[in-house]
C-alpha cells in the first residue's frame, strides 16, 4: 500500500482480527471501536475529564505515515504515572500489510533516546518519525509490530519526567498493549523491548518491572543501547561537564515532575532556572544544551548529590537493583562520549553478577550516534531468536570488564 493511500485511508475503527490473532490484551474479548483522533495538533489535547481506561486502551487514533509493506496509526492511550494516575500517553504503531499468521505478530517496542521534554519534541508530531525507527523496514519485514511511545508528558500535558526510569517503562509496555487494542492488528503477547541511551534507560527498567506491570505480556528479551544506567553516578558527573549541563537541567525538571518534593531548583542557580522555565519548555535537545554549554557555576548552584531527596531518586532511577528474568542483549560504542563505556561496563558486571542473561557487545570507534547502524544485524539476529524460543546467549563469564 502507498504512503500516499495509508495518509488517505478510512481508519478501520471496526476492523475484525486476522484469523487467530489477539488483539486485546484479553483475547477472548471481540475488539472494540477505537474512536478518531481530532485532526492536527488537537490529537494531543487530552479529553477533560479523561475518560476511565485500563493501560493501554486507545484513546483515539489516527492514521500515519508508514514505510513500504506497512500501515501505521498514531495513538493516544491510557497509562499510569509514577503516582498511579490514570494518563494519556501518546505514540505510533506499525503494523505489517497482509493477514497475520495464526499465531499472531510479534511486537517490538521501541523506546526512543532524547529528544527534550517539550511537547513539540515529541517523536510522533514529527511525519516521517517511523522511517526513522532504527530497523523499521527489516522489523516489518520479519512480520513484527512496531509500537512506539513518546513516553509520560512528551507531546501531551504534564512535564515529561525525563530519565525516570520506571515511567518511561510504563509508556514502553502500555503501548504493547495499545498493539493489543488496535483492530486489526495481529498483536501476540511476544515482546521485545529495545531503546538506545534514554530509551536503553525504559527498556531495562521494562524488563524490570514487567512481570508486576505487566504480568500478561510474553516479554522475550530486552535490547538496550548505551543505556543511561548508574543515575546516581550520572548526574552528578554531568553537572560538572558544560557540555551535559543541558541534560542535567532536564533531568531535574524530569524527577521533579515524577517526585514533586525534588526540587530543581534547590541545585540551579536562579539564573538557570529561569532560563530552564524559558528554554526547555520550548526548545527540544540540542538547542537546550546549546543554552546550558556556559560555566558550571551559572548554573549549578549545589551538587545534586548533596541535596535531598535527589540521591534517593537517583539511586531508584538506576537500573540493575533487581534481577531480570528477560534475557538482555545489551550494545555500546567505544567512542561514545554522552553515555560512558565504563558506566555500560559496571551496569553489565553488576547484573552478570545478580545472574542474568547478557550478551554485551562494543563496537571500536562508534559514537552515541553511530551504535543503533553498527549494532543492528546483530539486534535483529537476537531479537529472531528470542521470538523462535531459542535459548538466549549470554557472554558474562568470558566479558573483560573488571
Amino acid at each position: 500500500m502507498s504512503v500516499a493511500l495509508v495518509l488517505t485511508a478510512t481508519f478501520a475503527i471496526t476492523a475484525a482480527p486476522a484469523a487467530g490473532a489477539s488483539t486485546s490484551t484479553n483475547p477472548s474479548q471481540a475488539p472494540k471501536s477505537v474512536k478518531r483522533a481530532p485532526a492536527g495538533l488537537r490529537f494531543y489535547d487530552v479529553p477533560d475529564p479523561l475518560p476511565p481506561g485500563q493501560p493501554g486502551d486507545i484513546i483515539w487514533a489516527a492514521p500515519y505515515r508508514a514505510v513500504p509493506g506497512a500501515k501505521a496509526w498514531k495513538v493516544l492511550y491510557h497509562s499510569r504515572s509514577i503516582a498511579g494516575d490514570d494518563i494519556a500517553v501518546s505514540g505510533v504503531i506499525v503494523v505489517p500489510d497482509g493477514k497475520a499468521p495464526a499465531g499472531g505478530r510479534p511486537v517490538v517496542s521501541w523506546a526512543h533516546g532524547t529528544h527534550g521534554i517539550a511537547d513539540r519534541c515529541a517523536p510522533s508530531r514529527v511525519t516521517n518519525w517511523v522511517p526513522q525507527i532504527p530497523a523499521i523496514h527489516e522489523l516489518v519485514k520479519r512480520g513484527y509490530v512496531v509500537a512506539a511511545t513518546d513516553y509520560e508528558g512528551l507531546g501531551t500535558p504534564g512535564t515529561h519526567p525525563y530519565l525516570v526510569g520506571e515511567s518511561e517503562a510504563r509508556g514502553a509496555l502500555d503501548v504493547v498493549r495499545a498493539a493489543h487494542d488496535l483492530p486489526g492488528s495481529g498483536a501476540n503477547a511476544q515482546t521485545v523491548v529495545w531503546g538506545q541511551s534514554q530509551g536503553g534507560q525504559a527498556s531495562l527498567f521494562a524488563g524490570e518491572i514487567a512481570p508486576t506491570y505487566a504480568p500478561e505480556l510474553d516479554l522475550r528479551g530486552v535490547v538496550a543501547g548505551a543505556p543511561v544506567t548508574d543515575v546516581a553516578a550520572m548526574f552528578p558527573a554531568a553537572s560538572t561537564i558544560p557540555d551535559t549541563l543541558g541534560f542535567v537541567v532536564m533531568g531535574l525538571q524530569g524527577v521533579q515532575a515524577a517526585f514533586p518534593q525534588a526540587k530543581a531548583a534547590a541545585v540551579l542557580t536562579p539564573q538557570a532556572l529561569a532560563k530552564a522555565e524559558k528554554v526547555v519548555g520550548t526548545k527540544c535537545y540540542e538547542d537546550v544544551l546549546a543554552a546550558f554549554k556556559q560555566p558550571v557555576d551559572q548554573v549549578i548552584s549545589h551538587n545534586p548529590a548533596d541535596v535531598p531527596p535527589f540521591p534517593e531518586l537517583f539511586a531508584r532511577d538506576s537500573a540493575g537493583n533487581v534481577a531480570t528474568a528477560a534475557p538482555q542483549f545489551v550494545y555500546q560504542g567505544k567512542s561514545d562520549d554522552v553515555v560512558y563505556k565504563v558506566f555500560t561496563d559496571a551496569y553489565v558486571k553488576k547484573v552478570c553478577g545478580m545472574g542474568n542473561t547478557v550478551e554485551y557487545t562494543t563496537f571500536g570507534g562508534k559514537d552515541h550516534y553511530e551504535e543503533n547502524a553498527a549494532a543492528e544485524q546483530q539486534i535483529l539476529q537476537w531479537i529472531q531468536g528470542r521470538f523462535a524460543g531459542a535459548a538466549a546467549p549470554s557472554n558474562c563469564a568470558a566479558l573483560p570488564i573488571g
